[in-house]
């Protein structure tokens, strides 16, 4: 990258990181005194809010950034950042050094296993396409393992599966695998069973919401457990704090994420989960040329002074803030404050039914539950794919 030319690297290409790239290409389309630098340590862009279904399904819920940045100015580097040094303005990836004039930071995640004894040697995660095919893969190993074997008792632990954690993520992977396996097994032979820590699901969401979700899972099938927590995890079996002991070869868990070492000890001063602490114009303290966003910021809501949540709507609406920050900051412009806007939440229970609300001019909060909220929750996703291509300018490309 050239000494005389403003280099700007993105760092992630989720929907924070792709939308923040996609929009300074837009922003700089005829500024050739700069360059745009996106960096990811996979070639594709995954849709997030659809790992569930690639996990029971094996749907297709990526797409190449190739496809995505094809006529842009983005130059697109494969890699996995090691360290940051924010005093010297330069990164290290695993097979090479960049220096950066400005720098934006949307990693997203890791899982969090809460040093619970053999929880990350014996369960499976989702927070990735690779975690989803491991998924799907596992999945069907033990539905056929179970056809195969003679001993009953064998057979329901192999069919019986534990989805640690009542979150978002927890909950819809839950309600996708039990309509899974009731078309491919015999309904009186698997159970799903999900373990919650705290009083009640998707706590997120208002009270009489978290209801509804409990009610609807529990018709489908599935056993829900709250005001537990695994305690320990061996190779077929989970401990709980009730001292209750769940014989099953299969736990997902989806009880926790937090934010990658290396911003600490890159000294970036960071808070809550590993969050980078931020400004209101998402600038990292201390460093204006750095920038964080999604789950790496930990971004405050000035209406609530309550940190925002980490979802996708948020992320790229601060994808957008940074990107015209970056902008003003290279073209000596007034920075814009990010205000986050929550738009509502949607939980899939299912193909055919979710249960979620939308915020709506003059109504407060709409609230739904059925196959509306699926079609609703549906419409969400295709319209979080809409504003990627809408940035990109290439229609085309995002055919696959």
């Amino acid at each position: 990258m050239g000494n005389d030319k403003n280099t700007i690297v993105i760092l992630g290409a989720g929907y924070g990181g792709l939308t923040s790239a996609l929009r300074l290409a837009s922003l700089f389309k005829y500024n050739n005194s700069v360059e745009i630098c996106l960096i990811d340590k996979n070639p594709f862009h995954t849709y997030k809010t659809q790992l569930h279904e690639a996990a029971v399904r094996n749907v297709t819920v990526s797409i190449p950034i190739e496809n995505i940045i094809k006529k842009t100015k983005i130059r697109f580097i494969q890699g996995e950042v090691v360290s940051i040094s924010p005093e010297r303005r330069t990164l290290k990836l695993k097979s090479s050094d960049i220096s950066f004039d400005y720098l934006v930071i949307a990693l997203g995640s890791i899982t969090n296993y809460y040093n619970i004894e053999g929880l990350k040697d014996y369960s499976l995660t989702l927070q990735s396409l690779d975690d989803a095919q491991a998924i799907f893969e596992h999945i069907n190993g033990v539905c056929e393992e179970a056809r195969l074997s003679n001993n009953y008792n064998h057979q329901r632990d192999l069919l019986r599966f534990v989805v640690g954690g009542g979150g978002l993520t927890g909950v819809e992977f839950a309600a996708e695998l039990v309509d899974f396996l009731k078309k491919t097994q015999n309904p009186m032979g698997f159970e799903v069973i999900v373990i919650e820590g705290g009083s009640r699901l998707v706590p997120s969401l208002e009270e009489d919401l978290s209801k509804q979700i409990h009610e609807r899972l529990e018709k489908k099938g599935v056993t829900i457990l709250t005001n537990r927590f695994i305690t320990k995890r061996t190779a077929d079996t989970v401990l709980l704090s009730t001292g209750e002991t769940i014989r099953s070869y299969t736990l997902i868990w989806t009880g926790g994420i937090r934010i990658s070492d290396i911003f600490q000890s890159s000294g970036l001063k960071t808070g809550l989960m590993g969050r980078i602490v931020v400004n209101e114009y998402l600038q990292a303290l201390d460093y204006p040329y750095i920038f964080a966003l999604g789950d790496n910021a930990l971004a405050m809501n000035p209406s609530t002074n309550k940190p925002v949540p980490t979802a996708a709507q948020f992320a790229l609406q601060q994808g957008r803030v940074v990107a015209e920050n970056v902008y003003r900051l290279i073209t000596r412009q007034p920075l814009i404050s990010y205000k986050p806007k929550i738009l509502g939440e949607v939980v899939s229970l299912g193909k055919h039914l979710a249960v979620g609300w939308l915020a709506l001019p003059f109504i407060n909060k709409l609230k739904f539950i059925g196959f509306l909220g699926s079609l609703i929750k549906a419409a969400i996703e295709d319209k979080h794919i809409l504003l990627l291509k809408k940035e990109s300018r290439n229609w085309i490309g995002w055919q696959g």
